[in-house]
């Protein structure tokens, strides 16, 4: 009997995965633009230029726009209310172009759509639908992928996705507009970027359930949350892929790299902006970690988001200033109190979420590589004065108010 009980609690069996790494599959019913494998340099398309310049078409000032969302856990209430503030200050940029990894994924959606979702972002990321998100695993832990049970997530994911979401992203897509997110397949090792947009313009319940399992797929952090399966078919033969964490393998995008291997077109670019919204720290004061499963493994996942998060955010800073591209972004600063990346209750992510609303309101938000540094060293200062980190209440925000009064008339900084 304990054998037999042992049994049934093993994972869910699964068809084998692709065999090629550069294959042809894809989820049954749908074409195979909706994603791409960043190793497939096949994918090299030849009207990537009149995609772009599709997008831009969109722009009101003829200016192309792209916001790249971080993964960062409940850190995503960072993004969701600066994303708000954006909007309460008048000045949320018009983007062309929304990436989203992880978190960031989740908030893709809601930033790519506009500020009439502002009230529907708001509840997903103040933490008053999240609280049951997480339910841990007991005596199944040892049997199936995960610390957390995925149910909780993929209703919270499912409640948010609706009809009409996905039915506004497909307008907007068919505009040519861009709505794009990472997850990482587990069986290739690679990440994949997939085509929210196109997903959404096949219409019906078959796309809202892809669009849904896209975007729970690139929040599932691997050994907390389990893989998400997808069924894809080559040809007449079907396959299963598992999916995880999009920052697993991409702390954020900006360019996917199948158009960056040839090079972009600069006609296009040229004048455009990047905004980078990255949803934790790139710097953090050591501290005490708990010798306990749960504790380590965010800690491991968080020291690898943050040096990753660094390498990509010079690599992006450095392909904008190429195409004479604005480059801003934003990040918590290093005297800002650590993210419990996994406590998606109210008081952490509501806290999170009003401080980036609060930075917003004050144009403290975005800011240049030279204000980081400055900003930076203002955040040292002040841990080797006090010794201690700010609570989202009293923290600094991105842009300390003393850097951008240096630079700025006094009017516009409230």
């Amino acid at each position: 009997m304990l054998v037999a009980s042992l049994a049934g609690c093993a994972g869910p069996s699964r068809l084998a995965a692709p065999p090629s790494l550069l294959d042809a599959s894809v989820p049954a019913g749908f074409p195979k633009s909706i994603r791409t494998a960043s190793v497939d340099w096949r994918f090299l398309p030849t009207d990537a230029k009149a995609i772009l310049e599709r997008a831009r078409s969109t722009s009101r000032d003829g200016k192309l726009r792209i916001l790249a969302l971080s993964g960062g856990g409940a850190g995503g209430a960072f993004g969701a209310g600066a994303l708000v503030g954006l909007t309460d200050r008048g000045e949320r940029p018009d983007f062309q172009i929304v990436t989203g990894v992880s978190t960031g994924a989740l908030l893709s959606p809601f930033a790519f759509l506009g500020s009439q979702w502002d009230e529907r972002l708001t509840r997903a990321f103040n933490g008053t639908a999240s609280g049951d998100a997480l339910k841990r695993r007991t005596v199944d832990l040892f049997f199936r992928p995960g610390l957390y049970r995925g149910r909780g997530l993929f209703e919270l994911v499912d409640r948010f996705v609706t009809p009409e979401m996905v039915q506004a992203v497909a307008r907007e897509a068919a505009r040519g507009r861009l709505l794009l997110v990472a997850t990482t397949d587990l069986d290739k090792e690679e990440p994949v970027i997939w085509d929210l947009g196109a997903i959404a313009q096949q219409g019906g319940e078959q796309a809202r359930a892809l669009f849904r399992d896209v975007l729970l797929a690139s929040a599932s952090i691997p050994g907390v949350f389990p893989p998400v399966m997808i069924h894809v078919k080559s040809g007449s033969r079907t396959f299963d892929e598992l999916h995880v964490d999009g920052a697993t393998t991409l702390p954020f995008f900006a360019f996917p790299d199948a158009l960056l291997v040839n090079g972009l077109p600069t006609d296009v670019l040229e004048g455009g902006e990047v905004y980078v919204l990255i949803n934790g720290q790139l710097e953090a004061l050591p501290r005490t970690t708990p010798a306990r499963t749960v504790p380590m493994v965010v800690r491991s996942l968080s020291a690898g988001l943050r040096h990753q998060a660094r390498t990509a955010l010079a690599l992006t800073a450095s392909v904008a200033d190429r195409y004479e591209m604005k480059f801003r972004f934003a990040t918590l600063p290093l005297d800002h109190e650590a993210v419990r990346m996994l406590d998606l209750g109210t008081e952490n992510m509501g806290s999170l979420y009003a401080y980036g609303r609060r930075c917003a309101e004050r144009g403290l938000l975005w800011v240049s590589i030279r204000q980081a540094e400055d900003s930076g060293e203002r955040a040292m200062g002040r841990v080797a004065s006090s010794g201690v980190v700010a609570p989202d209440a009293m923290a600094a925000c991105p842009l300390d108010a003393a850097v951008a009064a240096a630079q700025l008339p006094l009017a516009q900084v409230r």
